[in-house]
């Protein structure tokens, strides 16, 4: 007796085929929605997937509302609206550090000078003007030019070394404005003190200290006695080298100094300070201080 094998047809087949039919037809109308969202955004230059961006200010631009000062959109030279003006910015600009400063208030052949040699104008090995001083030009509404003697010192990490004469020719521009246009050196008077004399470099480091208000430093070079005289005065020597903020410190010059014994010397000087950016008396305030022998150091012991 033979078994009849009956064998049925698999049944997942169809099924397979059925959901692959579906599958296709998702995809279809998938894509199809895909190229209408592609043609829209071809046309209005807007991606599909990622919203336009929220409207707003321009990056640079003032609120709305904000009104846009004229000196803001046309930088202007307010340094030379007048030759007083123009002169004080160009000496106060004589520095390395402040070359565009500098340049921005000369003319045209005068930058020309400058960058064939800038010596006359900044110095050389770490000498710095320091301050300057000059009679206010007073010039007629229909002047277009001005001649102006200036006094000016330089000096070396704070000491005075050397006092000009020289002379800075104004110009006035076709934009109205003013500008230096020549600077002449005269006269040259050398001022550092040269005397070796016992303290004198103990003395130099306490009046740099003094030009950079640095009390914590000159502290150091006092002593206790002098210290001690000077505790608790509403105007000792803690305030003194605080001194007036509105001030800027420019130079100390030593004068002379003078032994008194072996153990005490007592020293001249002036302190130059200027009002910030405009000219000022070059002389500066005498003051005498004593330096004292104490072991093998040298310290101030009177500022008076």
């Amino acid at each position: 007796m033979h078994e009849r094998t009956c064998r049925r047809p698999p049944i997942a087949l169809p099924v397979a085929i059925a959901a692959v039919a579906g599958a296709v037809a998702v995809v279809a109308l998938f894509a199809a929605g895909v190229s209408a969202s592609a043609g829209v955004s071809a046309a209005t230059g807007v991606s599909a997937e990622t919203p336009p961006p929220a409207a707003g200010p321009t990056p640079g631009t003032p609120p709305a509302g904000t009104e846009t000062p004229a000196a803001a959109a046309t930088p202007a030279n307010e340094h030379g609206a007048t030759p007083g003006e123009a002169l004080a910015f160009f000496m106060s600009s004589r520095d390395y550090r402040t070359i565009r400063d500098l340049k921005s208030v000369m003319t045209a052949s005068l930058k020309a000078t400058y960058d064939k040699d800038p010596v006359p104008f900044n110095g050389h090995k770490g000498i710095r003007l320091s301050a300057f001083d000059y009679r206010e030009p007073s010039v007629g509404p229909a002047a277009t030019g001005a001649t102006v003697s200036v006094k000016s010192l330089w000096d070396d990490q704070g000491e005075a070394v050397e006092q000009r004469a020289e002379t800075v020719r104004l110009a006035r521009g076709e934009d109205g404005l003013w500008r230096a246009s020549a600077l002449s050196r005269g006269a040259s008077e050398p001022v550092r003190f040269k005397g070796s004399v016992a303290g004198v470099t103990s003395l130099r480091q306490i009046l740099r200290a003094w030009v950079r208000r640095d009390f914590d430093t000159a502290k150091g070079l006092m002593s206790d006695a002098f210290l001690k005289r000077q505790a608790g005065r509403e105007e000792g020597i803690e305030a003194v080298f605080a001194g007036d903020a509105n001030k800027r410190r420019a130079a100390f010059r030593i004068v002379d100094m003078t032994p008194q014994g072996t153990a005490s010397v007592s020293a001249r000087v002036r302190l130059v300070e200027t009002a910030p950016g405009r000219p000022s008396g070059l002389e500066g305030t005498p003051k005498t201080l004593v330096m004292a022998r104490k072991g093998q150091r040298w310290l101030l012991d009177d500022w008076r």
